[in-house]
Order: structure tokens, then sequence, then C-alpha cells
């Protein structure tokens, strides 16, 4: 199940607030990680804001091509948005700690959003 691969890979990091599996198309936020205490509300700006940094593959929104990464840092938070590569509406929107390990989560993160997107 979906919930389980990110509740498995918000286990890994201590510094892994929230995750949501998300379809940029329709720009909604399809499934979360079961302890996330985020309201629809922000869930739903979280995945406009990853529809914004990442832009649709075929209308980037910011610079000259759509992104497949983007990471956005204040002092209390760490969003990272990840683009799977065989569906590229499908997408992680992660809210983590500033210090989190971002080589070894985004090691982790990947293969989990391209599991998740390809499906059983």
């Amino acid at each position: 199940m979906v919930v389980d691969d990110l509740d498995a890979l918000q286990d890994q990091f201590a510094g892994c607030e929230t995750i949501a599996f998300a379809d940029l198309s329709t720009q909604m936020v399809l499934v979360t990680n079961s302890q996330t205490q985020f309201r629809r509300e922000t869930l739903d700006m979280l995945c406009a804001e990853a529809a914004l940094a990442l832009g649709h593959t075929d209308k980037p929104t910011l610079g000259d091509q759509a992104g497949d990464a983007a990471f956005v840092a204040t002092k209390s938070q760490l969003r990272i948005f990840l683009r799977a590569q065989a569906e590229p509406s499908d997408v992680l929107c992660c809210v983590c700690a500033p210090d989190i390990d971002v080589p070894g989560f985004l090691s982790a993160a990947l293969p989990c959003l391209e599991k998740i997107s390809n499906g059983p």
C-alpha cells in the first residue's frame, strides 16, 4: 500500500514531518503518510507550491524547462518536491526539518516515488 511506503520512508528520517504523493495534472494530494497533521487546505497549498516549483512537463512555470526536483528552504523547514520519471505528473511533496540529511533522503525517496508511481 502507498501509505505503508510513505510511512516506511518517513520512519527512516526523523526530520521528515510529512510526505504527500500528489498528481500535478489535477493539483491534488492523493495520499499522505499516516502521521500527517496537516489539514486539507495546507496539503492543497503544498501541492500548488510543487506545481509552481516543478512546472508541468509541457509548460514550465519557472525557467525554460520543467524540473525533476525543487527545494524551498526556510529557517524552520525544508520542502522537497520530487517528480517521477515514468509519470511526470506524479510527485512527492515532503516537509522536513532544515537539517535533514538531504542526499540520504533523496537516495531513499526517489526509489519510493518510482515504486508508488509505477504501481504494483
